[in-house]
């Protein structure tokens, strides 16, 4: 079977991390040949999308495998995507990732946006069904659909796509690199010898609680300091760095806050090896790369309780889970752990033992089965599958 694998290729994109992982255990299953086939980011030309369906509707691809994230094809805004363009031009069936499910609603922030004139723009923005449909369920309904947790697969049918149609498949737990230094030099590099260490780990979002964790750092022991382990994804995001980095100053707390930038695989590792424990505040999260790593190197983790990181906890109870938003709650489980090194030595042997379960090589099994599941659909009667270039679709292009 040959799978054309649509994704980003960025050595900063935690997608295009996870894809490469992805593929590298598919390549090691029997009879499985996997072509990437380059995202170019944003919103390109109709030329380039006509390119790029001549290689994806190659007499020998059996599927194309598409990695889903609103932004790859320029955002949701009106006018803005260019998913459509290029949906339209695939003849092969389709399975799809989805990286993001949240609804228009929510990636438009509009129960939180607090200036009216913009609130009322958003608000119809999400009362124009035609263009919500095509974010909000269009991509998903129309391939075979992938997701990481089992809350997102019960949103997806809530707002129309097939159950059928749907696959639950957790994100693998990545592959390792050493620490020779085994964090020593980490520790030493920001100052951090003799202190417990707080990581919280991946590029620096909004939606990641940082402000939760800098909130609760004074009422922790004095030698207690946070690390905002990288940096911004993208150049838009740096005025949030510099925000956080302002806050720190103004809350007195520069002498307990590192923040490191960008950091390699192997100062990932060191990282890692560095830390007492691992920060997950996440006020929204589909699921997280960003937990996964510290989950491949066996970290104690504190997590809030979304539904993608309680689903964790339900396949293996490796880390300590608090309530989402509560920083009274976040403090105390936080103490209890940071207090505990058997605490600590409990959480570090069951994320080891999750990493063990859920290791890439598993989940390539489980997804080379859902590509035979979309073949059967695809080749029997549409009733239960019904490929977009058979239908007359409910979103008519380009609605976005």
């Amino acid at each position: 079977m040959k799978i054309a694998m649509l994704t980003t290729v960025g050595e900063r994109c935690g997608i295009a991390a996870y894809t490469a992982e992805l593929t590298e255990a598919l390549r090691r299953q029997p009879r499985m040949q996997i072509e990437v086939v380059p995202i170019e980011v944003g919103h390109q030309s109709l030329e380039h999308y006509q390119a790029l369906a001549l290689r994806l509707n190659a007499e020998d691809v059996d599927i194309v495998h598409i990695q889903h994230e609103h932004s790859f094809w320029g955002g949701i805004l009106p006018g803005h995507s260019a998913y459509w363009t290029l949906r339209y031009l695939i003849k092969k069936p389709i399975v799809l990732t989805a990286h993001t499910t949240y609804s228009l609603a929510q990636m438009l922030r509009l129960k939180t946006e607090r200036r009216p004139h913009i609130w009322l723009a958003k608000k119809i923005l999400t009362l124009r069904k035609a263009y919500r449909d095509s974010v909000d369920i269009a991509p998903f309904a129309t391939a075979y659909t992938l997701v990481h947790t089992k809350e997102a697969g019960r949103e997806l049918v809530a707002r129309g796509a097939k159950p059928q149609n749907i696959s639950v498949i957790p994100a693998g737990v990545p592959k390792t690199s050493l620490a020779p230094a085994e964090g020593a030099a980490f520790r030493e590099k920001y100052g951090l010898a003799g202190r417990r260490v707080l990581t919280l780990f991946g590029y620096v979002v909004a939606s990641k609680g940082y402000e939760m964790a800098l909130d609760i750092l004074p009422s922790l022991p004095s030698d207690t300091a946070l690390v905002v382990a990288g940096g911004a994804r993208t150049p838009d995001m740096e005025p949030y760095v510099a925000q956080l980095k302002e806050r720190v100053e103004k809350a007195g707390l520069a002498n307990r806050v590192v923040f490191t930038g960008y950091l390699s695989d192997e100062e990932i590792a060191e990282a890692m090896a560095g830390t007492d424990v691992v920060l997950v505040p996440h006020l929204q999260a589909t699921g997280s790369y960003s937990v996964m790593v510290p989950l491949s190197y066996g970290m104690a983790m504190v997590s809030s309780d979304l539904a993608c990181f309680r689903e964790i906890q339900e396949r293996h109870a490796c880390m300590e889970i608090f309530r989402a938003g509560d920083k009274e709650d976040f403090l105390y489980k936080l103490a209890s752990v940071l207090d505990s090194p058997e605490r600590q030595r409990e959480l570090r042997a069951q994320s080891a033992e999750y990493a063990l379960k859920f290791s890439w090589d598993e989940i390539a099994k489980v997804t080379v089965k859902t590509y035979k599941d979309a073949l059967k659909a695809w080749n029997v009667q549409p009733k239960n599958f019904v490929p977009l270039s058979m239908i007359k679709p409910r979103v008519k292009p380009p609605a976005t």
